[in-house]
């Protein structure tokens, strides 16, 4: 698998599962909803509990974004933010309101891929780099999913790379440049929700 590859994260719509439109349009309104009314404040849905197929939790609540299929825009317009003003306050507001204005708008955009920067050094990153899979537990606001994902780092210079990093440097100025960003690929057909509408 590519981790920085957009265009394999495309699905048309039409061909995409009912779980995976659910699951997408649940994620973006709820990180609208946080742009717009909790200052951008990263809420439960949006932290998921990641576990092994074993049942071995890796990390209790880890915060990830939801990755768009076409980020080259948007990661150049965080980019641009980020250099442009050393002012902490300015960038922050600048980006929520790039967020807010629109971003999530539009669940065709995404696949549901997502993507979270960890410290290199964590051996819990390094499970899932050797195991390469994981579970992905949602728990939020009465609804929860469980995701089975297939898990592998991102390169400098990739598009999930460089979107979740100029994305978390915009809200974190002491980002070390040094850091794992991992890439997950739900695996739809194995996916389940509480409750179900389907």
């Amino acid at each position: 698998m590519e981790a920085g590859s957009a265009e394999r994260n495309y699905i048309p719509e039409n061909d995409r599962l009912p779980i995976q439109n659910y699951f997408i349009g649940w994620q973006c309104r709820l990180r609208e909803y946080a742009l717009r009314s909790e200052n951008g404040r990263p809420n439960g849905g949006m932290r998921p509990r990641i576990k092994l197929e074993n049942g071995t939790v890796v990390f209790s609540a880890a915060t990830l974004l939801l990755f768009p299929n076409l980020p080259q825009q948007t990661t150049k317009q965080f980019r641009f933010m980020a250099l442009k003003t050393q002012d902490p306050q300015e960038r922050y507001t600048k980006a929520l309101q790039l967020l807010a204005a629109r971003f999530y708008q539009n669940a065709e955009d995404f696949s549901g891929a997502m993507s979270g920067i960890f410290s290199r050094s964590s051996k819990e990153v390094q499970a899932l780099e050797k195991h390469k899979y994981c579970i992905m537990e949602f728990d939020y606001q009465q609804q929860a999913f469980k995701i089975p994902c297939y898990v592998s780092a991102s390169q400098k210079n990739e598009p999930v790379y460089e979107f979740t990093y100029w994305h978390n440097y915009l809200f974190n100025l002491n980002l070390s440049p040094e850091v794992k960003v991992l890439h997950f690929k739900p695996d739809w057909s194995k996916t389940v929700s509480e409750p179900t509408p389907f």
